[in-house]
């Protein structure tokens, strides 16, 4: 088993995290859909670090949102930001808070496609891959899709996890049928508005806003 984590809050993904870890192990690709506040972006890639699922890489959108996540996991497992966990957001030093020893790394759709062109899937080799936030579309993260799909059919070692807070999941398991068996999970939506936000203060933004202003956007 991986690191003990602190202790951290209860979060309504935790009643599923042996279902979505038995799904990510038996099948090639595992779709979750679960509501803002449910704790899916940041839990279950700890959840499957736990199970030594690792190294993981989490994509997402926003710039914003992979800095946030990152220092997220990085406070709840007692970890040094750029070690163990890390980030990937654009081209200077401090947009790559990235080691050797990294487990979960999170990144944004473009820096995965700037990886992929000199890298090509040597870029992808993670045992779990997660593409967050899926429903939010765009010409970056459709490549990646693609991508990813690709990498999968060439290779048995990786498995995909696909997330979001609404999608219509039919023609996710249609465009990768193909590759194996397709579990859904569904994060019932009336559990995920019950959970408990997180208040942040200026000064914990103006750190955040900091580590990811006045770098080259993807």
């Amino acid at each position: 088993m991986a690191e003990a984590a602190r202790p951290r809050p209860t979060r309504v993904v935790e009643a599923l995290r042996g279902r979505i870890v038995q799904a990510v192990k038996e099948n090639r690709v595992t779709i979750i859909v679960g509501g803002t506040g449910c704790g899916k972006s940041s839990m279950i890639p700890q959840f499957l670090l736990e199970e030594n699922l690792d190294p993981i890489m989490c994509t997402l959108p926003r710039r914003f949102a992979v800095v946030a996540l990152a220092q997220m996991v990085a406070h709840s497992r007692d970890w040094e930001l750029g070690e163990e966990v890390g980030y990937h957001i654009g081209h200077s030093n401090m947009s790559n808070l990235i080691s050797t020893r990294s487990k979960i790394v999170f990144k944004t759709a473009g820096v995965v496609l700037e990886q992929m062109r000199h890298k090509s899937f040597a870029a992808l080799q993670y045992k779990v891959i997660i593409l967050d936030e899926i429903h939010e579309r765009s010409v970056e993260s459709d490549l990646v899709l693609a991508y990813v799909k690709q990498f999968m059919m060439a290779t048995n070692d990786s498995r995909l996890v696909l997330m979001s807070a609404t999608i219509d999941s039919t023609q996710y398991v249609e465009y990768f049928k193909d590759i194996g068996k397709v579990e859904l999970i569904t994060i019932p939506s009336s559990s995920c508005s019950n959970f408990q936000r997180k208040v942040q203060y200026l000064e914990q933004i103006i750190v955040i806003i900091n580590a990811v202003s006045n770098r080259k956007n993807y």
